[in-house]
Parts: structure tokens; sequence; C-alpha cells
């Protein structure tokens, strides 16, 4: 029979301690963001917060190294929100497309009005 000391019992409690305000901690910020998106004035609300966290990854790492896009000078977050407000219903995006198939589409949408910009001149975005 195995016999632990009292300070690994003490460190054992203290981890599970932790990480059960970690439990608490998240399933309070879920209920407080399932009560956001049941509140937001837009449908899908999830399918509307999941294609803005796209728009604003986008917009937060622009022209990362590797890339050969950025985004515009001087364009700004909300400008690029007013006109996707605009135009989502006419992309026709939902959460059935998944992940990869909604950036895509964000992307070739941010390219065509202008928000992302080739950052070489070689042309591949007149295409």
């Amino acid at each position: 029979m195995k016999i632990e000391s009292i300070d690994v019992l003490k460190a054992k409690e203290q981890l599970d301690l932790q990480e059960a305000t970690r439990r608490d901690d998240a399933f309070n910020q879920l209920l407080s963001i399932n009560e956001q998106l049941t509140n937001l004035p837009l449908f899908p609300s999830l399918c509307w917060a999941w294609t803005f966290d796209i728009i604003k990854d986008i917009f937060d790492n622009n022209a990362e190294v590797g890339y050969d896009e950025a985004i515009a000078e001087g364009v700004t977050l909300k400008q690029i929100f007013d006109k996707f407000y605009e135009d989502c219903d006419k992309l026709g995006l939902s959460m059935d497309h998944g992940g990869e198939i909604l950036e895509e589409t964000i992307r070739d949408w941010m390219r065509e009005n202008d928000f992302i910009v080739a950052l070489d001149d070689d042309g591949w975005l007149d295409d």
C-alpha cells in the first residue's frame, strides 16, 4: 500500500481547486456569451460571431510573414464590418460550410472589396 505525504495530498487538492475554479470560470463566461448571442440583433447569431471572428483574425494578423497580401492601408475594422453587414446575405454564408470554406469566402470577399491587397504588384489580384 502506498502512503502519500501530506504535502502531496495538499498539492493534489490545490490542483483540483484550480481546475474547479477554471471550470466554474469557463461556465460563467459561456453563460455570458450565450446571453450576448441570444440578444444579438442578427440571425443566425453564432454564424455572425464566427464570421466576424474570421474577419477580425485576418485584420489583427495583417501582413503576417508568409502571406503575400495585407489589409489595405487606412482601412479600419469598422469599415470592413459595415460593408460585410451590407453584403452578408449575398454571400450565402452558413455554419454548414465549415471554417476553411468560410475563411476562403471571406478572404475572397475582402479582396473583391479592396480590403486585402497584394504586397507585391504581381497581378494575381487582377484575375
